[in-house]
């Protein structure tokens, strides 16, 4: 199931990561990425839970073409091309809230 793919992978990325340094950035940190807003952050979870554009759109009460404005905007944003890359990013970068994942 893809869920449980991603809860597993959200895991392990959560596990990996190095603990920041909050005193002293790295003179060398990557610029800040653009803020997600409300409604990018809703679609993107929804991603992350395995969802189709379709269902996205049935979920959030809007049509399929602004699920995909909506996500192209948040490619632009994490610099990735595909729903998956967004994803990995989202949990990766704690982006969005995966525990729990919900229904």
């Amino acid at each position: 199931m893809q869920l449980a793919a991603f809860d597993s992978l959200a895991r392990s990325l959560k596990a990996e990561a190095p603990a920041a340094d909050v005193e002293s950035p790295s003179a060398t940190a990557e610029p800040e990425r653009a803020a997600l807003t409300d409604r990018e952050s809703q679609v993107l979870t929804l991603v992350v839970r395995g969802c189709s554009n379709r269902q996205i759109a049935r979920s959030l009460g809007i049509s399929d073409h602004t699920v995909r404005t909506h996500l192209q905007s948040v490619f632009r944003k994490l610099e990735v091309s595909h729903r998956t890359e967004a994803a990995v990013v989202a949990l990766r970068e704690g982006l969005i809230d995966v525990d729990p994942l919900g229904p």
